[in-house]
Formats: C-alpha cells, sequence, structure tokens
C-alpha cells in the first residue's frame, strides 16, 4: 500500500499539522535561531567598562509537506501558530522554496521569524 499525500503524516514533530491560510500542513522539520547582538558599553575616554548581550528574533526554518498536490506553495507573507513547545507563538513566513516532489509527498522549504506584535 502505497503512503499517501493526505496531510496526516506527523514525523514526530510535537506541533505538527499546522494550518496556513486555512490550509493544513504537515511539520517536518523545524529549526530556531535565537539571535542577539552584543553591546560594548564604554566610558567617556572610550575605554570599555563591559558588554551585554541584546535578544533579537527568534527566527525559523523548517520544511512543510503540502496536503495536496492542488494546494498553494507560495506561502510568503503567512502565519503560522505553534503550540505545545518551548517556542509557542505566531511565526511569519518570509520567504519559501519551490516545490519539489518526493514520491507523494510535496515539500516546500520555508524560513521565517516570531511575530512579536
Amino acid at each position: 500500500m502505497a503512503i499517501t499525500s493526505d496531510g496526516t503524516q506527523a514525523f514526530s514533530i510535537e506541533s505538527s499539522p499546522i494550518t496556513i491560510n486555512s490550509v493544513v500542513y504537515v511539520l517536518e522539520g523545524l529549526t530556531f535561531n535565537y539571535t542577539g547582538a552584543r553591546a560594548d558599553i564604554n566610558d567617556s575616554n572610550g575605554e570599555p567598562l563591559g558588554s551585554t548581550v541584546i535578544p533579537g528574533r527568534i527566527e525559523v526554518s523548517g520544511t512543510i509537506q503540502l496536503a495536496t498536490a492542488s494546494t498553494a506553495v507560495d506561502v510568503r507573507g503567512q502565519t503560522f501558530v505553534l503550540s505545545g513547545t518551548r517556542d509557542d507563538g505566531t511565526y511569519l513566513i518570509v520567504d519559501c522554496s519551490e516545490a519539489q516532489s518526493q514520491s507523494d509527498y510535496v515539500k516546500v522549504a520555508f524560513n521565517g521569524y516570531h511575530q512579536i506584535n
């Protein structure tokens, strides 16, 4: 029996499936990048007094399995919500790849970030 592309293969991702623009997708993988910047603190003579880290955005990249072959593959500008993980929240997809087919599955890679407001 062949595996069908019905959007139900969760691949052990605890926050899968997700909904983007009223369409259900299956997450095949997520990678989080916690960005930040170092800020140096100097005295009036320019001598370093110390430094600190300023947290930046939480960036995400991953792959989603399309639920059906007719599903739109351009998910740029769309949002999805993660719940049940330490990275709960709403994420905005910034860019995505061309759809790639592998047997019964159609996959799209994407990049995005955690929305603050």
